[in-house]
This record gives C-alpha cells, sequence and structure tokens, in this order.
C-alpha cells in the first residue's frame, strides 16, 4: 500500500469509528474526494466526513481554519443562504482523531442531470457576498497564510523548481506585498475559493461548498477564482487593477499549493504541466 493510500485508509477509519462513537450508523462509507481533504459519505447517514489529511502541512493550525468554516456556513445557513449546513444529526466539529482533525456536514444529494458552470457560480457571486458582509466574526485577510507558508517551504522544493523559478516566486510575492499589506476599504469577507467545483447541484437548486478559505478581500478575488471571463462584465463591476493584482496571486497561490503537495500528488496526470504552466505566467507577467 502506498504512503497516500494509507493515510486515506487511516483517515477514513478515524472519521468512521468518530461518527459511530457518536451515535451514527455507517455501513457503508463512501470517498467522495481524496485530494487535499478526505471527504467520505458515512453512508447510510446523511453525513459527510471531510477529514484534513494533507492540508495541515500548508495550513497551521488546521483546526482554527475548520472551526471557522463551520462558523461561517452556520451563521450563512441561518440566513438562508444556499450553503452547505454543519451536519445536525452529531457534533459537527472539529474533531481530533489518531491525528486527524475532522469535520461533518450535511449529505448533498446532486442533481445528476445538472452541472454547476462558472457562470452559475459568478451569477449568485453577489448574493453570497451581501449575506456575507454581516458576518460578525474575525476573518483573515486573503493569503495571509498560504504564500507565506508557501514561500517558507520552497526550500525543500529543490527537485521540483530550478533557483530561477524559486527567485520568480519571491519576487512575485515581493511584487504583491503593497497590495496586500494595505487592505483598502473595499475589502469584505469572500468565499475565498469560489470556483464550479464549490458548487453542488441538487434538486433544490446550486448549493455553496467548502469554506475553508473563507476570509476578508476584494469581491475581484472571487471572480478570478470563479474562472469565468464574462463574469466582470455580466455580473460584476470590478476595478481593473484590483482585478489584475488579484489575478497574479491567485496564479501565485496555486503554484505555491502545487510546489508544497507535488510530492503527493505530483505523479498525477496535468500537475507538472499545469505548474509550469503558472510558472509561465508569472515570468511574462507585467
Amino acid at each position: 500500500m502506498s504512503p497516500h493510500d494509507e493515510i486515506s485508509r487511516r483517515a477514513m477509519s478515524a472519521a468512521t469509528a468518530l461518527a459511530r462513537d457518536n451515535g451514527l450508523d455507517v455501513t457503508e462509507p463512501v470517498v467522495l474526494a481524496d485530494l487535499f481533504s478526505l471527504m467520505v459519505h458515512l453512508r447510510p447517514a446523511p453525513v459527510v466526513a471531510r477529514v484534513a489529511t494533507r492540508m495541515p502541512r500548508l495550513r497551521s493550525p488546521i483546526d482554527d481554519w475548520l472551526r471557522l468554516e463551520v462558523d461561517v456556513t452556520t451563521y450563512l445557513a441561518a440566513r438562508n443562504a444556499p450553503v452547505v449546513t454543519p451536519s445536525p444529526e452529531l457534533p459537527p466539529g472539529p474533531h481530533l482523531a489518531d491525528g486527524f482533525w475532522i469535520t461533518f456536514w450535511t449529505y448533498l444529494e446532486p442533481d445528476p442531470d445538472r452541472e454547476p458552470t462558472a457562470a452559475d457560480g459568478a451569477a449568485m457571486l453577489t448574493d453570497l457576498h451581501a449575506e456575507l458582509r454581516s458576518y460578525p466574526g474575525e476573518l483573515p485577510l486573503l493569503c495571509a497564510n498560504d504564500v507565506p507558508r508557501g514561500l517558507a517551504l520552497l526550500d525543500g522544493a529543490g527537485g521540483v523548481l530550478s533557483a530561477a523559478e524559486a527567485d520568480l516566486l519571491r519576487a512575485t510575492a515581493e511584487r504583491l506585498a503593497p497590495f496586500l499589506a494595505v487592505p483598502d476599504d473595499d475589502w469584505r469577507p469572500v468565499h475565498g475559493d469560489a470556483h464550479p467545483g464549490n458548487l453542488v447541484a441538487t434538486r433544490d437548486g446550486l448549493v455553496w461548498i467548502d469554506f475553508e478559505d473563507v476570509c476578508r478581500g476584494p469581491v475581484e478575488w472571487d471572480i478570478v477564482t470563479m474562472m469565468d471571463a464574462g463574469a466582470e462584465v455580466t455580473h460584476h463591476r470590478p476595478d481593473p487593477d484590483r482585478l489584475a493584482s488579484c489575478s497574479r496571486l491567485r496564479t501565485l497561490q496555486v503554484a505555491l499549493a502545487l510546489i508544497v503537495f507535488h510530492d503527493d500528488f505530483g505523479r498525477l496526470e496535468g500537475w507538472d504541466p499545469a505548474l509550469r504552466d503558472l510558472l509561465g505566467r508569472l515570468s511574462t507577467a507585467d
């Protein structure tokens, strides 16, 4: 069994045991996703366990991120926003079990006849931002952790990057530092990772999931992460300078993540080409 498979096996076992200890009937756990986190539908219960398997390498302490995600989605659900809700079947967490931090969520039955698109998400962003704006809790600033932590881990990426590529990443971060250091008055709560993969099509409509990246930032950040070239024209009026800075920052953030998790996933088809594409974009940025 590979190290990756062994971590996933242990994570599923920890989530299943924890759920059963909390009175949940789990007979057919099914993996829904297994990348930075393990997502397991604890069938037949209408509960999904999210186990932080790899992400603690980049985000620490990870339980702070997970706790904030539960708090924000609980707040949004109380306002009838279309978001996944923490599970009412057992305490949602975060819980620590066998070294893994785990949260529990309501299982959403997907609509097989619909696939969420970037245009769907872009059209929903305005309403989501309006609901998030009144969130009363503290939120981290955009990329306050990911970029510094990713840069700090570059020294261990000698087999992935050339010295020139590492210098490019550090120079890009330095160039973006003024943008991140002095948030303007338009920074507000945003989803943080608002791409179509974080929308689920259900019979009752589209639902936002995965608020682990929720933060304070410009709305242009969510527009960039949505990856819909027409969103700014169709649904939003972004500031072009902020949009350009967010686009460059997103490229840096994703490139750093691909590097940090290269040992885990670099073997996957498309991982290295995607990294080289991102580095190429940074090298030609104005």
